[in-house]
């Protein structure tokens, strides 16, 4: 599209292509105000930030009924703000006003066309960049006319030559005499004029002067060109934010609240970039001014910066963008972001920890969920409760990583649970809690009924020696449940037999190790193999009589049991 281009002594005329119209000036401010606040959207958030996104469906709405209404929209434009018919709009104000940003560039008048509103996320990225001419070179006209916009057109005049006064009739020429040096020399042949006075070269000669004393030496050229390598390797946004940071711990409540207000806006903007290292040490400042004290509104302002990035559709797009590779998932700031989030995201953290296959993304949401929960125990029982059985169980477990020892009874209820998973993560955090309500649980979960759950809590108890377990487990051992059972849960349940027996336990031990039936038969071998075993967990001296009376036992499994429980013995 060809600019409507204008002369470079006055001001343009106005564009003919406005039409007779119904159009309200209502419409048209909303419409303005609408531009400027997307603009402004614009140059503070990214091109896929859902703040700007927002504000742009916004506008091509609004332009896109401005159809309805009239089949085009001229505008004239000055210092002052936008005109159309006998209305000003001030867009903004003083020289960051939006109409001033067109006028100093040279547009004098504009034009929207219906279809603008499909150019619109281009034409707002030529304003955003226009505002960094300084470092382009390139002005607004100039970034206009290469895009070529179809439903835009505009006039401009030459700013250089926008204020210049031309006159209007021609002067009259002014002749004056020749000098007559200069007619001597051409007539003698001399090339070129003799030099005028002003065209002399000075004289140098003067008392005291020395040319090099007015130099930089090497030295000092050096010094200086790496004071400008400096500069320009010198990170401002971080010298930016620590002047912030600085500021935010004086006590004025109103330059705290403008500073937290700032930071608000900004963090947004660096987690959308994947500038994890950047938001962690917002978060970081934000929370350690808040111990400190902040003014109340203030400090309000940074829970809802946590709340907001907290929030469960916020944190599952930042797992899927780390998932699908979007952002990038190694570094410790992220793990260090993700354990300043609040307890709103513990769900969908140990959700993502569970079902990633990326090894160092799991392990960091591993770390910030126990960061996380060891900041809030409360949340995490909570969770206990919720459907989800991932959840649960990760919640489950990480209560037992934590010791949290007054969730032992809703962590003992999750053995009423349907899932086996779940109530083997419940045995597991009951081990790890072992209060007295843990343990009493475990001892109910010797009769579960998936294997796995068995053998964990007969293998917790083992490890605990819960003395009060014993009967329980001495009816387990002489039933036919056991007979059953493989030998990984036959070994479990014997050796916690073995972790809390008595002398009268050696006895019984003894009876299934080396006892024979009528027909002078033993037990299978099985069980006195493990029966050896719990007597080398026993380590009294009766119980080493028992294991020495079966040293030379024929069948090699249980030979080979009580050779170890033997060892086991002399090395306890």
């Amino acid at each position: 599209m060809t600019p409507l281009d204008s002369s470079r002594t006055s001001l343009p005329s106005s564009p003919s292509f406005e039409v007779e119209d119904d159009l309200a000036p209502a419409l048209v401010a909303d419409l303005f105000v609408l531009l400027d606040k997307t603009l402004r959207a614009r140059r503070l958030y990214n091109a896929t930030n859902p703040v700007y996104l927002n504000f742009l469906s916004q506008l091509q709405a609004a332009f896109a009924g401005l159809w309805d209404h009239t089949a085009s929209l001229t505008v004239s434009v000055d210092e002052a703000g936008f005109h159309w018919k006998d209305q000003v709009f001030t867009v903004g104000e003083g020289r960051d006003s939006l109409p001033f940003f067109f006028y100093k560039d040279g547009i004098r008048y504009f034009a929207f066309l219906p279809g603008f509103e499909d150019e619109l996320p281009v034409f707002l990225d030529v304003l955003a960049s226009a505002r960094q001419r300084e470092q382009s070179g390139d002005d607004l006209v100039t970034l206009l006319w290469e895009q070529q916009f179809t439903g835009f057109q505009y006039s401009y005049v030459d700013v250089l030559g926008d204020e210049l006064d031309v006159p209007e009739e021609p002067t009259e020429a002014r002749f004056g005499s020749i000098d007559l040096d200069r007619v001597l020399a051409d007539a003698s042949g001399l090339d070129g004029d003799p030099p005028r006075p002003s065209e002399q070269q000075p004289d140098l000669e003067l008392p005291g002067f020395a040319e090099t004393l007015y130099f930089l030496g090497d030295t000092e050229l050096e010094a200086l060109r790496q004071e400008v390598e400096l500069e320009f390797q010198r990170d401002m946004k971080a010298d930016v934010l620590n002047a912030l940071f600085d500021r935010l711990e004086d006590p004025l409540p109103e330059r705290q609240r403008e500073i937290v207000s700032i930071l608000r806006q900004l963090t947004p903007g660096y987690l959308a970039l994947g500038d994890f290292a950047t938001g962690s040490t917002i978060l970081s400042e934000l929370l350690a001014a808040r111990e400190r004290g902040l003014d109340p509104e203030a400090a309000a302002e940074v829970q809802r910066i946590i709340d907001e990035l907290s929030d469960p559709g916020v944190v599952e797009q930042l797992i899927v963008a780390l998932e699908n590779s979007i952002l990038d998932p190694d570094g410790e700031e992220l793990g260090v972001f993700l354990s300043h989030l609040g307890p709103r995201a513990l769900p969908i953290l140990i959700r993502a920890a569970a079902s990633t296959s990326d090894a160092a993304l799991q392990a960091r949401l591993e770390r910030a969920v126990e960061s996380i929960g060891r900041a809030d125990e409360d949340a995490v029982i909570e969770l206990l409760s919720v459907e989800e059985p991932a959840v649960v169980e990760g919640a489950t477990r990480l209560i037992g990583r934590l010791g949290v020892a007054r969730a032992a009874a809703p962590v003992a209820a999750l053995l009423s649970r349907a899932e086996p998973n779940l109530r083997l993560a419940a045995v597991d955090a009951l081990v790890a809690i072992h209060s007295g309500t843990a343990l009493e649980a475990l001892i109910r979960a010797l009769d579960d009924s998936a294997r796995d759950v068995r053998v964990a809590a007969a293998r917790g108890i083992a490890r605990l020696r819960y003395l009060p377990a014993r009967a329980r487990l001495e009816q387990v051992i002489l039933g036919k449940a056991i007979r059953d059972a493989d030998l990984t849960e036959k070994i479990a349940f014997f050796e916690a037999y073995g972790a809390v027996a008595t002398p009268e336990s050696v006895s019984l031990l003894d009876e299934l190790l080396n006892g024979r039936d009528l027909l002078r038969r033993h037990k299978p071998p099985e069980l006195r193999a493990c029966a050896a075993m719990a007597l080398g967990r026993v380590g009294t001296p009766a119980a080493r009589s028992s294991l020495e009376r079966a040293r030379a036992e024929q069948n090699p499994l249980v030979r080979n049991a009580v050779s170890r429980a033997l060892r086991q013995e002399s090395a306890a």
